[in-house]
This record gives C-alpha cells, sequence and structure tokens, in this order.
C-alpha cells in the first residue's frame, strides 16, 4: 500500500472479521478508532497502525480469549468471566467479577467480546499484579503469609483501623484458619474493600 492509497472501513471491517472473528458492529467500531482524520477510510499510515494493532491483539490476546471461551462461541460470558477471575493468579471474589464484566460489557449484552475481553483482561491483570506487590511489600519477613500485625499496618494508613479491627479483617478472610492470611486470602480481602 503506498501513501496516497487507502482502504475503506468495509475493506477493514472484513479483515477483522475474517482475522479476529469480529462481530460486525464491533470491527466497525474498532475500524472507526483509527480514522484519525474521519474521512471514512483508512489511509496508509492508518492502515498501518491498524494491522500493527491486530498483529499485536493476535499475539497477546487471543490466546487468553480462546482459553477462556470454552464454548467457542466468540464471546468470554459471566460464567466464563467468573472462572477467570475466581482462580489463580487473580482470585477475586464474585462480586468484583460483575463490577469489571459491567464496566467493559460496553454494548450491554451480558458477555465479552474479543475488543471488550482485552481491555478487561488488562484491568484484571493490572489489578493482580498491584495487590500481589502490596502483598509481597507487606511480607516484612518473606514467609508468604501475613500476620494481624502486618495487615494492621496497611489498614491503620489508609482506613485508620485500629489492631482489633485488622484481627477481625483477617479472621473474617482467613479462609484455611491458620491466624495469618496467604496472597489469595489477601487478594479477596483487598479486592472486597476495593470493588
Amino acid at each position: 500500500m503506498s501513501d496516497g492509497d487507502y482502504i475503506t472501513f468495509e475493506e477493514a471491517v472484513k479483515i477483522l472479521r475474517d482475522e479476529l472473528k469480529y462481530p460486525e458492529d464491533r470491527a466497525l467500531y474498532f475500524v472507526k478508532k483509527f480514522d484519525k482524520n474521519n474521512d471514512g477510510k483508512l489511509s496508509a499510515s492508518e492502515f498501518n497502525l491498524f494491522k500493527k494493532n491486530i498483529e499485536e491483539t493476535k499475539t497477546k490476546i487471543i490466546p487468553k480469549f480462546k482459553e477462556y471461551d470454552r464454548d467457542n462461541n466468540g464471546f468470554v460470558t459471566l460464567e466464563e468471566a467468573n472462572q477467570i477471575l475466581q482462580n489463580p493468579p487473580f482470585n477475586f471474589p464474585a462480586g468484583r467479577v460483575v463490577v469489571l464484566l459491567k464496566k467493559f460489557d460496553k454494548d450491554g449484552n451480558g458477555k465479552l467480546d474479543i475488543d471488550e475481553f482485552a481491555d478487561f483482561y488488562a484491568e484484571a491483570k493490572s489489578t493482580q499484579e498491584s495487590i500481589a506487590a502490596r502483598f509481597d511489600e507487606l511480607d516484612k519477613d518473606g514467609n508468604g503469609v501475613l500476620t494481624p500485625d502486618e495487615v494492621a499496618g496497611i489498614l491503620k494508613e489508609m482506613f485508620g483501623f485500629d489492631q482489633e479491627t485488622a484481627n477481625c479483617m483477617v479472621e473474617m478472610f482467613d479462609t484455611n484458619q491458620d491466624g495469618s492470611l496467604d496472597k489469595k486470602e489477601f487478594m479477596q480481602m483487598w479486592t472486597s474493600m476495593f470493588a
């Protein structure tokens, strides 16, 4: 494609439908994002950005999308999203899953297409990594669990909670009842507080 060339929205939509299996309305929405000068077509430079984005999406997101789209219908449903976030590495509580799904289900159909899934998964991954880093920061002795004393510091700093409240929080989320919070339990506590 030379600099003076362009492709129409219809041609770009066909590429998305063929390469990423986008539904037509979703493909058109995606194509319009790359039409920077709003002329109804993609110039050579716009098309190059468009193509690059498709390749990046395919290499990063498509394998994850296919992994979680267990019924191969082209969408990740609420049930499939629950499976993603309630299991490792995320371990989010059910309420957080519903919040995330509603946030990223842009067309309101109760399921995520690949474009919505890309945003959904990026947010979930970022949240999980942030909470894991917070856990590691709080785990001063590096033993893989947080004691009520270790949890109290952050709860006091962020919320003004006292030791007794921290003890109650640990007890509430300590599912294996060992008197401390492992990373999974901490993840559930943290996401419950900030969902």
